[in-house]
Formats: structure tokens, sequence, C-alpha cells
């Protein structure tokens, strides 16, 4: 019985040692083929890219001495953009200061004018106006009186003017 427990362990390994090398060759089958898939794709790959590669780096080549001018002329444009910004803030600062300083001087100049104004209308009003407010006065009283002395004075007519006027107005 002992031998046959061996002999029925060893069948038992040597089928399983035949079926693990019938597996690992079918997965030796299987990733040989993957590999020459992957072999021929990496050929097309490379026969497609090498031209794509080829024309990117002539691109490239030919590109970087128009990038390095480009560089340049984009670090002087950017000082002289700088020197023009500075020149225009100061032109800038200079315009402020001159409206500021015609701001005070228009500022002064209404004053003075309103000033002067006044002093006008004053002078006006004390040697202008009260005089002929008095003259005006003078003139009215005059007026009353002639009409006084002319209401209280008799009107003599005769009776033929006064026909004569009561014509005219009819």
């Amino acid at each position: 019985m002992d031998n046959t427990v061996i002999t029925i362990f060893v069948v038992v390994a040597a089928v399983a040692i035949v079926l693990q090398m019938v597996i690992l060759f079918a997965l030796y089958k299987g990733l040989r083929q993957t590999s020459e898939r992957m072999e021929g794709i990496a050929t097309r790959l490379e026969q497609q890219a090498t031209p794509v590669l080829t024309t990117a780096a002539a691109i490239l080549d030919d590109a970087k001495p128009k990038i390095a001018e480009i560089t340049t002329n984009l670090a002087e444009t950017t000082a002289s953009v700088r020197t023009h910004v500075t020149q225009v803030g100061q032109a800038t600062t200079e315009m402020v200061e001159r409206a500021r300083m015609q701001a005070a001087r228009l500022d002064e100049f209404v004053s003075s004018a309103a000033q002067k104004v006044e002093a006008t209308s004053e002078l006006l009003q004390h040697k202008v106006f009260s005089p002929m407010k008095r003259v005006r006065a003078i003139i009215s009283a005059l007026n009353v009186g002639m009409s006084f002395f002319k209401s209280n004075r008799p009107h003599h007519r005769t009776s033929s003017e006064s026909v004569q006027d009561e014509e005219m107005f009819k």
C-alpha cells in the first residue's frame, strides 16, 4: 500500500508537471505572438514617425535663428516702450501741473473779476442810481406841483370854443 500511494502521488505529480508545462508552453506561444505584433506595430510607428520627426527637426533648426531674432526684437521693443512710457508719464505730470497752475490763475481771475463787478455795482448804486432817484423824486414833485397849479386855475372858455371842442370829439 505504501507503494500504491507513492505511485499515485508520482502519477499526480507527473500529470501536474505536464499540465504546467502545457500551460507554460501556451503562455510562451501567446507571449511570442504578442511580441511579434508589438514589433510590427513598433516598426510601422517608426516608419511613419521618422518623416514627421525629421520634418519637425528641420522646422526647429530653421526656426532657431528666427526665434532668437524675435526674442532680441522683443527685448528691444520692451526697452523702447518703457522709455516712451516714462516720457509720456513725465509729459502727463507736466501737463497736470500746468493745468493746476492755470486753474489757480483762472480762479484768481474769476475772484478778482467778481470783486470788481461788485465794487462797480456798489459804485453805480451810490454815484449814479441814488442821484437819479433824487432827480426822479424832484421831477415827480414838480409834476405834482404843476398838476396842482393847473387844477386850481379857472377855465375861461367861450361857449363857441366849447361847442367846437365838443364837436371835435363826437
